[in-house]
C-alpha cells in the first residue's frame, strides 16, 4: 500500500530526548496554525518518546502474512504494530493482494548467489501519513475564494519489499549479576538502566516476514505459499507478552542430567 499526498510534518520526525515545549495560554493571545501544531506535536512526541524508550517496538497483534496468487503477491491481515520511532501503525483490514516487485526478487536471487544462501525477500511495514479531506480555506493569504486545504492527517501504513532478508531478531538483553542469592541486585539494575538512552535509528520500519524465492523450470521467480517466515518480526513487549514469558519460565523444567 502506497498512499498518495504524503505528509512530512513534525509528527513524522523521531522523538529525541530533548526538553519538551508546550503552549502557554493567556487572554488576548493570537491563536494560529503554529500554535495548534505545537499543541498536537507536544503530546505526540511525549507519547512516542515514552513508547520508544520504555516499551520498545514490534508487532502487537495480527499482521500475519499469506502468499497469494501465483506466488507473486502477498496479503497482510489486520493488526497493530509500533515502529522503531514509537509510532503506532494500524492496518485496519486485510490488504488486497500486494505485488512483489519482480526486480526485488531478481535482486534477492543475485544477492543470494553471491552470499551462497537462500534467496529471500523481506516484507517491511512502515508508518505513513497523508493529507486528506479538503475543505474551503476561507482565510487564504492570496484572497482566492476557491482555494482548498486538507483538513485531516490520516495515519496510515506502507508495505515495502527489500532484497535483503531481515534475519532473526537479536536476543533480549542480558544483565550479568542481576540475580544474587535469589534476589534482584538493585545496584546492578540501577547501573544497567543508567546507560545512555537509545537514539532513534535512521530506519523506523519493522520487518514482518522473510519470503523465500524459488525459480521455476522456465526461470520465472515466485514465492512458495509456505515460504513466509514470520519469526523474523520483532514482538512488542506488552504486559500480556511479559506475563506469558513469566509463566513459561515458571513452568520450565530443565532436562535431567
Amino acid at each position: 500500500m502506497t498512499p498518495t499526498n504524503a505528509h512530512d510534518a513534525a509528527g513524522t520526525r523521531p522523538a529525541a530526548v530533548e526538553a519538551p515545549l508546550r503552549n502557554h495560554y493567556f487572554h488576548g493571545r493570537l491563536m494560529n496554525v503554529p500554535t495548534f501544531e505545537l499543541e498536537t506535536e507536544y503530546f505526540l512526541r511525549r507519547s512516542r518518546l515514552l513508547t520508544r524508550l520504555a516499551m520498545g517496538y514490534g508487532v502487537v497483534c495480527g499482521l500475519d502474512i499469506a502468499v497469494a496468487g501465483d506466488g507473486d503477491s502477498i496479503r497482510v491481515k489486520a493488526g497493530l504494530a509500533v515502529d522503531r520511532w514509537g509510532r503506532q501503525i494500524v492496518v485496519p483490514e486485510r490488504t488486497e493482494p500486494l505485488d512483489i516487485p519482480s526486480e526485488v526478487m531478481e535482486a534477492a536471487v543475485e544477492r543470494a548467489g553471491a552470499c551462497r544462501e537462500d534467496a529471500r525477500v523481506q516484507v517491511v511495514l512502515c508508518y505513513h501519513e497523508c493529507l486528506s479531506d479538503p475543505v474551503p480555506a476561507y482565510a487564504d493569504d492570496c484572497g482566492d475564494p476557491q482555494s482548498c486545504e486538507p483538513s485531516t492527517i490520516r495515519e496510515r501504513y506502507r508495505i515495502e519489499f527489500r532484497a535483503k532478508p531481515a534475519g532473526k531478531p537479536p536476543p533480549g538483553p542480558v544483565v550479568s549479576g542481576l540475580l544474587r542469592d535469589g534476589r534482584i541486585d538493585h545496584e546492578v539494575l540501577a547501573r544497567w538502566v543508567s546507560r545512555e538512552c537509545r537514539k532513534p535509528p535512521a530506519d523506523p520500519c519493522i520487518p514482518l516476514a522473510d519470503l523465500k524465492v524459488t525459480a521455476d523450470a522456465d526461470g520465472s521467480l515466485h514465492c512458495p505459499r509456505d515460504g513466509a517466515d514470520i519469526a523474523v518480526r520483532p514482538v512488542m513487549a506488552t504486559n500480556t507478552v511479559l506475563m506469558a514469558l513469566v509463566v513459561a519460565l515458571l513452568d520450565y523444567q530443565p532436562p535431567a542430567t
